[in-house]
């Protein structure tokens, strides 16, 4: 660039500031433009609102704006303008340039005010892009090694704690985990201190020792006794033996692969042992993003993104991991390399019907496994869960033809050569014969569980459901056999002011988390919740503090109750699981549910035949019954009518959405075509509608019901009335806070008092009888409330005279 000088009066020369030259239209967008790879973006997450329902597969997406595309040379090129939009790294690399080349540039006539925001974007570093994008094959969706990711946050934090050094002996003291046979790392030893597990449960007591001599293993215990971590142990420890290899991997960029895959039957459970684990490995060099779950209704891009880091630890559930390893056999047969490979709930992954993914997986397992040095030819196999009983599995609805032999062993491992020939068949096991961990052969359902019964009508399991959360309070999840059931009880109860969420498989993915996580916070502070869930939150679901488990429609099989009642009395603690089921139910399904059970228990507990020899009646007062009946009955109401019709709008926009796609725009001739069955579905719907007039009406009356306290004696008219003080009562907190002279109340108190019924009950009902006090105490109820009534009209009408004088 040409520079002018002048001379002083003193002979020297001074320079004068530059020449500016307008650069021409090519140049400005040459030097505003810089060509970047994909990956060198700087991505933002895409926040999903929850009312779009229909958006599960786009969950975890990232976005960016201000980015050129084009095709050169028939592949893909990205340019940006604005140096935000460039990862980190790529500003580092400007602030590396030194400051003289911003002289040259003004010096070479090429500095203006834009120029100066380009400094460092020098000529060659523009080569060294173009010659990696040239280097591409052209495919964007390709994962890329280690050597060709970003030194991004999640890249960085992976490999960080790999040098972490080794916790203090003096600090741990865990002498109830230390064993002749093996010893435990001080990383391990460390997060079950932080946990607070000072002693291992039994079933981890009798399988840890076993998984860490690298043996096939098959163990069985109840729900809640800490199966999660007798498999996740071994696993870090597996690890933290390889460290050393995985330390050489990484600086030579190859992938390593995972130590451990551990397969769950749900994605929430996949979820809650990824948790877990990340808590125990907390302190080890296994960071928390050295474990990634792989399930459905997330990104699988993003989770292909993971799998490319060479994480330690894989949760999946077998859809999706299948749809991974299918589509790039280079993941397939580097995920084929593990060490270990887990089963957890391996009952219901093992099931006909439930199998056929699983079993795929194991093939392309056992076909593209690589052959290594010191790498035995077929990974470990762990299997773990709270049945095995083929019994179990049976439908309770058919006939129990029992067994012929008449020789069961239950559920129990031991000598039990029918499960582990049908795990062999399945597994195909390392070892010719398994070693067998049964931390609970004599029993099913776990004995911190009281079991309970509450026989009603069909028509009438709404009311008794809403009489047990009322009277007592606690967290409760509530297991209904359809989503329909499921979908009208989150209204039904919470139009009743009760807390209320909701789960089943219909759900996206992020809304079933989100609910599970407000239940457990709700949960945590000991306040009064319920969950109402489909079969999909029985199995293996850890929610810390759950008082009850209630039945609202009994189970289709045995192995979904003993699942779904191992929700509650978990970690040592008690509770309770109730069923509410018909007289016709209480003779056949539940009495084949009580023999399969007992069956399973063993020979001393299947004598148990009477059908509240081991299930106690819940004390049900008729008097209290009576009064939330009406209640109930309004918020059913209203409960049908919103479902009605949020269905029936979801049929006609899908109607007339189908209608405009084939073109067609009278639709006045359109129901002659529907189908009878159809046809009587939508007028059954539409007989539950309410009018918007007709919802307003019953909303306000339900407001004004739910206003007025429920008593004890519901003749009684004032607090002070009577032998019993209910003001001093409510004042003192020695109340009901929900039914006014009523003491505090607890379920599990009262079963365990006088056999279910209590005290001060002088006759303990049967159950062929219930129907007929229940009949009683309704007419009663009713006199009661008719004389109050009475009462109420006579003492308005007394004050009005009293008002005249």
């Amino acid at each position: 660039m040409a520079s002018k000088t002048k001379k002083t009066g003193v002979g020297k020369k001074v320079k004068k500031t530059p020449v500016k030259r307008t650069p021409k239209l090519k140049e400005k967008l040459a030097k505003e433009s810089k060509v970047v790879r994909l990956d060198n973006l700087a991505w933002k997450p895409v926040e999903i609102p929850d009312n779009l329902g229909d958006y599960e597969g786009f969950y975890g997406l990232e976005e960016i704006d201000g980015v050129d595309f084009e095709i050169v040379d028939g592949k893909p090129r990205f340019t940006v303008k604005d140096d935000l939009k460039i990862a980190k790294k790529e500003k580092k690399v400007k602030k590396a340039e030194p400051e003289a080349e911003e002289e040259e540039e003004v010096e070479d006539g090429e500095g203006d005010d834009d120029d100066e925001e380009f400094t460092g974007f020098d000529d060659k570093n523009d080569i060294k892009v173009d010659d990696e994008e040239d280097k591409d094959d052209g495919n964007v969706d390709e994962i890329p090694t280690v050597s060709q990711l970003d030194s991004d946050k999640l890249l960085s934090n992976t490999f960080l704690s790999l040098d972490l050094p080794l916790p203090d002996d003096d600090q741990i003291d865990l002498p109830q985990w230390e064993d002749d046979s093996y010893s435990l790392s001080p990383y391990t030893l460390s997060g079950l201190k932080a946990l607070g597990f000072t002693s291992p449960t039994l079933i981890q007591k009798k399988a840890i020792p076993v998984a860490l001599q690298e043996k096939d293993l098959v163990g069985k215990a109840t729900t809640g006794s800490g199966k999660t971590l007798a498999f996740g142990i071994p696993i870090l420890e597996k690890y933290l033996t390889n460290l050393n290899t995985i330390k050489e991997n990484n600086k030579e960029s190859i992938i390593n692969q995972p130590t451990g895959i551990i397969f769950t039957p749900t994605r929430e459970l996949a979820h809650q042992v990824v948790d877990h684990l990340n808590k125990l490995a907390k302190y080890s060099p296994l960071s928390t993003l050295g474990i990634v779950s792989i399930t459905g209704g997330l990104s699988i891009q993003k989770q292909e993104r993971l799998l490319a880091r060479g994480p330690g630890i894989l949760v999946a559930t077998p859809g999706r991991f299948l749809e991974i390893i299918e589509k790039d056999m280079e993941v397939c047969k580097r995920l084929a390399a593990t060490d270990i490979l887990v089963l957890d709930e391996a009952d219901r992954l093992l099931q006909d019907g439930h199998f056929d993914e699983f079993e795929r997986i194991l093939d392309l397992f056992k076909k593209h496994r690589p052959k290594q040095k010191n790498k035995p030819w077929k990974w470990q196999t762990m299997v773990f869960s709270a049945t095995f009983s083929k019994e179990l599995f049976g439908k309770l609805d058919k006939k129990n033809k029992g067994n012929k032999n008449g020789n069961s062993n239950g559920s129990s491992l031991y000598d039990n050569e029918e499960i582990l020939k049908l795990l062999n068949d399945k597994l195909k096991f390392k070892d010719t014969k398994p070693t067998l961990v049964d931390a609970n052969p004599k029993e099913i359902v776990s004995g911190k569980v009281t079991e309970a019964l509450v026989e009603c009508g069909a028509t009438e399991r709404d009311l008794y459901l809403y009489y047990f959360l009322l009277m007592y309070p606690g967290s409760t999840l509530v297991f209904a056999n359809s989503i329909d059931s499921v979908k009208r009880l989150v209204p039904f109860l919470r139009n009743l002011n009760i807390p209320c969420f909701s789960i089943h498989s219909n759900m996206i993915q992020k809304q079933r988390l989100r609910a599970l996580e407000q239940f457990t916070a709700a949960t945590s502070k000991n306040e009064t919740v319920v969950l109402v869930a489909s079969d999909v939150a029985a199995r293996g679901l850890d929610i810390p503090n759950i008082d009850h488990v209630a039945h609202y429609h009994l189970p289709k099989s045995a192995d979904i109750y003993i699942h779904r009642s191992g929700r509650t009395a978990r970690a040592g603690n008690e509770g309770v699981s109730v069923m509410f089921c018909s007289p016709q139910e209480a003779s056949g399904p539940l009495r084949k549910l009580r023999k399969l059970v007992a069956s399973s228990a063993g020979a001393g507990t299947a004598a148990k035949m009477d059908l509240h020899g081991d299930v106690k009646l819940l004390p049900v007062e008729m008097d209290l019954v009576g009064q939330l009946r009406e209640r109930a009955s309004l918020s059913a109401k209203l409960a049908d009518s919103q479902i009605s019709t949020s269905s029936t709008s979801k049929e006609d926009s899908w109607m007339k959405q189908a209608a405009e796609d084939l073109g067609i725009e009278d639709l006045s001739d359109i129901d002659s075509y529907a189908d009878d069955i159809i046809k009587k579905q939508r007028k059954r719907k539409e007989t539950k509608l309410l009018s918007k007039d007709e919802t307003r009406v019953l909303r306000a009356t339900l407001r004004d019901i739910l206003s007025q306290p429920i008593r004890k004696n519901s003749r009684r008219s004032y607090l002070t009335s009577g032998l019993q003080n209910l003001a001093h009562e409510i004042v003192s907190g020695k109340t009901h806070k929900e039914v006014l002279g009523h003491s505090q109340v607890n379920a599990l108190q009262d079963l365990k008092s006088s056999k279910g019924i209590r005290s001060t009950d002088k006759k303990i009902v049967k159950s062929g009888d219930l129907l007929k006090q229940k009949k009683k105490a309704d007419k009663q109820a009713r006199k009661d409330s008719k004389k109050d009534k009475k009462e109420q009209m006579r003492n308005k009408s007394f004050k009005g005279e009293e008002d005249e004088e």
